[in-house]
Order: structure tokens, then C-alpha cells, then sequence
């Protein structure tokens, strides 16, 4: 990314990549128009501002559950998308990410539109990568949010 963008807060950084991160689980899963096999697919394929605020929120948690490694790798590729954006739309990006969960619903959507341009600039086989970790990051989630409820009950 830009030395611009090096100088955000940690924070800043963790917010505009959970935004990116939830948005591109909606964007591939329609690029690649994956069936439902499990709970992993079948929410990435949700449509809508609550499917995209869920994305959110597992994505967010999911992507600490990936190795150190494939999280470099998720933010190299998002760095190299966002660097197609005009830096007016990065700067509108940012803006907006630093709403986070608070972000109202045009704001969701204009979010994601501008993530979506950024992907479709990454090659196919980019883009399916990104793809994977994504799926990847949501499935530990699930599958952590599974086995917590399950200790819960016991």
C-alpha cells in the first residue's frame, strides 16, 4: 500500500481490511456462482446489507483464526486491488471503513461497490486465492462459533 496508508492507525488499517474482507466474500461467491455445499458457502452467498453486515462480522473474526502467513497474503492481495481504486475512492474507502459496524446501509453498499471494483482489477487466479482464504477464514469461524456453542450446552 502507500506510505499514506502505512501511516494509519493500527485500528484504522484492522477496520478498512474487515470491510474489504466481508465485502469480497459477497463479490466472489457471485463471480464464481459457488453452490451452497455447507454453512461456509451457503453464507457467502447471502445477499443484502445483513447478509454483508454477517460477512462482517465473521470475516472480522475469522481472518485472526488464519495462519500469520495467509493473513500477509489476504492483505497483499487487497493492497494490490485498492491500489487500482483512483485515490479518491481510496480515500472515500477509507472514510467509509472507519464507520465500521456503525456504517448505515447506503454506506454498506457503497463500500462494497468500491471493493468490488478493486477485486475485479486482481487476475483470476488472484482472485480465486482470495477466494479460498476467505472461505478459509469464515469456515474456522464457523466452525469455532460451533464448538463454542457446544461447550455452551455441555
Amino acid at each position: 500500500m502507500t506510505e499514506r496508508s502505512s501511516s494509519l492507525p493500527t485500528g484504522t488499517k484492522l477496520v478498512i481490511g474487515l470491510l474489504a474482507f466481508a465485502a469480497v466474500l459477497v463479490i466472489i461467491s457471485r463471480v464464481y456462482h459457488m453452490p451452497p455445499q455447507d454453512d461456509a458457502l451457503e453464507v457467502l452467498q447471502q445477499q443484502g446489507i445483513p447478509a454483508a453486515r454477517q460477512g462482517m462480522n465473521l470475516s472480522r473474526e475469522g481472518r485472526n483464526l488464519l495462519p500469520v502467513e495467509e493473513q500477509r497474503e489476504m492483505d497483499a492481495l487487497y493492497g494490490e486491488a485498492f491500489q487500482t481504486l483512483a485515490p479518491e475512492e481510496r480515500e472515500r474507502f477509507r472514510t467509509l471503513a472507519q464507520r465500521g459496524l456503525a456504517a448505515n446501509d447506503s454506506e454498506v453498499a457503497e463500500t462494497g461497490a468500491l471493493v468490488q471494483k478493486a477485486v475485479r482489477s486482481l487476475s483470476p487466479d488472484k482472485l480465486q486465492r482470495l477466494g479460498a482464504l476467505i472461505e478459509k477464514a469464515v469456515r474456522l469461524q464457523l466452525a469455532h462459533q460451533k464448538s463454542a456453542a457446544a461447550a455452551g450446552q455441555q
